[in-house]
């Protein structure tokens, strides 16, 4: 009830300071539904005089939120300077470096030593990069070594081994091993594996969880620091970035369709018409909720759209509505993947990042583990506060707390003065409320609240392990060393490891990356690599579709069976279509497009044996229907462009 008043007094508040200003806001906001409104009552006919009204409309509102941010620039000042400068703990950005390097990772590449020994003709470089088919060789040996050391760099970044050389490596293997299939008439974006590697790279996200932060965490033990990374900036910034270039994917596809189809892209029945045609790409594939039935629904989708990409980049900058931003995310590339079978499972695993993941697992631990739980070593030891150290760089429940038996103001603080002094010397101990475990026992006992190690929690249970594990422990435990010096390092009260708050490294990356792609998004180019903004399917989008079909003849003139499923091992149909579409509306020249068909036809003859007894092939252009139900009328219209004569040796 209180909470309830002192939010009513703040609103009211914020209403008297700002009222004026919220009224002409307010009031031009609603003028700008109505223009659109009247745009399409009065313009039913008018397609190019509507798009032109929702230029002017858009480009109005773009001016009213400028001179809202100006009016409030010293609110909008802050926001931007809190969202840089805030701070986050090493383990959000860690988990992040596991999941993103564990896609790069377990990325399906094996098409792109397929892809390397695709004909030369079938060349269509990504915009820009014309000029390095001459310095970069393309084939099969090449492809399956840098794809081999592709898999081991990814896999030792995602550990967090040489976490920082493995991360480099992987940027500039992706950059060739995931480019090769971009040369080839259709650009896949996934663009960003490579950009949030790099930020990674330039990042200190292997601070806990990876083998690096063991070897960290030694050498601080050894100063006599236990404590692991806490909050920092140095853990934010890669993740604010991340954001940013995340907002900047969205942006530009949001505002093409509005620049180029105008209202209309939402409000007709352009987005229908963009479903049959990816369905039409997918041989047949139709999702099991037909939205092109609802005409409401899909214009209302298709709005909705519009507005999730545009808005994204404004939402991020405040923390409350951080989180719409990212759960719209998932419900907006989950819709596109249940309508369109477009998989955005590498983009939403980013999304990720927009959660405190130490806070979830620290209160997932509270739940678990309700009642503390102490382990108690000697601080004298250089052994043992290394394997506290260790232990704590994967203590991600945070529901172990870890006191020196040297320290008598913390065991006393903990009620743990009971136990024996002697016995804390000669043994690591494990306490919960009266009950203890020392040694094997011990570890055995702490490693339950560490989910990270919980694999290996059932083994040390399964005889003999238990008697080898003691064993060993008991003659490391006997054989270790203390000194003076650790004695008296032990003693020292060090604050937290605080890392550096800033770098220069990824600084200079995060900022390239996002002047590199707000360039390509400005330039319109969407073709792009590494730089390219995302496709936006901006042209309004009709009934009909122009194809290629391929036609090949047996000795008889009979028409051998092809089936676009057929290829789908190989060459997946989104990129056969984008390959074809490539060759039919990029290749002007007549004998070119005609090289190009042949050069398509030894590729599939590649894969496909029965092709092999074909004496010719014709190529039609095709004009279709998109829509399913009129998928098996005859051709609106069928061109034959090119008949290959085979010899009887193919």
């Amino acid at each position: 009830m209180i909470y309830d008043v002192s939010l009513k007094l703040k609103i009211e508040r914020f209403y008297k300071q700002h009222k004026t200003l919220l009224l002409i806001h307010s009031s031009l906001a609603i003028l700008w539904a109505i223009a659109i409104w009247l745009t399409y009552v009065l313009l039913p006919n008018e397609l190019k005089i509507r798009i032109l009204l929702s230029r002017a409309i858009f480009s109005g509102i773009c001016i009213q939120l400028l001179v809202l941010a100006v009016q409030k620039r010293d609110y909008a000042l802050k926001t931007i300077r809190e969202f840089f400068a805030g701070a986050t703990y090493p383990i959000n950005l860690a988990i992040f470096r596991i999941i993103h390097f564990e896609i790069i990772f377990s990325s399906d590449i094996s098409q792109v030593v397929w892809f390397s020994q695709l004909p030369k003709e079938l060349l269509f470089p990504p915009a820009g990069l014309e000029w390095l088919i001459n310095f970069i060789p393309i084939n099969a040996t090449i492809a399956q070594i840098a794809s081999l050391l592709l898999k081991i760099c990814s896999f030792t970044a995602m550990i967090g081994l040489f976490t920082r050389t493995s991360a480099w490596l992987t940027v500039i293997l992706c950059f060739y091993v995931l480019g090769i299939p971009q040369f080839y008439g259709k650009v896949d974006h996934y663009h960003h594996l490579l950009w949030f590697a790099a930020i990674l790279a330039a990042s200190r996200c292997a601070d806990v969880l990876s083998l690096d932060a063991i070897l960290m965490a030694w050498k601080r033990a050894d100063r006599g620091q236990l404590e692991p990374p806490g909050l920092s900036r140095a853990y934010a910034l890669p993740l604010r970035f991340i954001w940013l270039l995340l907002g900047i994917i969205y942006l530009f596809p949001g505002l093409y369709k509005l620049f180029v189809g105008g209202f209309d892209w939402a409000f007709s029945e352009n987005l229908k018409y963009r479903l049959y045609e990816k369905w039409l790409e997918l041989d047949g594939w139709t999702p099991a909720f037909r939205l092109d039935q609802y005409p409401v629904l899909y214009q209302l989708s298709a709005f909705g759209s519009i507005f999730f990409e545009l808005s994204f980049i404004i939402l991020i900058f405040f923390p409350r509505t951080r989180y719409v931003a990212s759960f719209s995310g998932i419900a907006f590339h989950s819709m596109i993947y249940q309508l369109m079978n477009i998989n955005f499972v590498s983009l939403m695993k980013v999304y990720v990042t927009f959660f405190d993941l130490n806070a979830i697992f620290h209160g997932i631990g509270h739940r678990l583990f309700p009642k503390d739980m102490y382990v108690v070593y000697d601080g004298n030891c250089q052994l043992c506060r290394r394997t506290i150290a260790t232990l704590r760089v994967f203590d991600i429940f945070g529901r172990l707390t870890f006191v020196n038996a040297l320290d008598n103001q913390a065991l006393s603080t903990h009620n743990l003065l009971w136990l024996d002094s002697q016995a804390l010397m000669a043994d690591m101990h494990t306490v919960l409320e009266t009950k203890s475990w020392k040694g094997f026992l011990a570890y055995r006992v702490l490693l339950q609240r560490m989910p990270i190690l919980w694999p290996i929690l059932p083994l040390l249970y399964v005889w003999p392990i238990p008697i080898i594990a003691k064993g060993i422990y008991r003659r490391v435990a006997d054989s270790r060393t203390c000194s003076l010096h650790q004695a008296e390092i032990s003693k020292i009260s060090r604050p937290n490891y605080q890392p550096r708050t800033s770098s220069a490294v990824l600084m200079v990356v995060g900022i390239s990356l996002c002047i590199g792609n707000l360039l390509t998004g400005f330039a319109g180019v969407y073709t792009g690599w590494p730089f390219s903004a995302y496709p936006p399917f901006a042209k309004l989008s009709g009934p009909q579709a122009v194809i290629l079909e391929i036609v090949p003849l047996s000795s008889t003139a009979i028409p051998i069976p092809f089936n676009l499923k057929d290829v789908k091992t190989e060459f997946a149909p989104h990129k056969f279509t984008g390959l074809t579409k490539s060759i039919l509306e990029k290749t002007h020249d007549p004998i070119k497009k005609q090289q190009k068909l042949s050069a398509l036809w030894q590729a599939l003859t590649r894969s496909y044996p029965d092709f092999q007894q074909a004496k010719s092939v014709q190529f039609y252009e095709n004009t279709i229907w998109k829509a399913p139900q009129k998928r098996l009328e005859k051709p609106i219209k069928r061109s034959l462009i090119f008949e290959l004569t085979l010899n009887s040796s193919e």
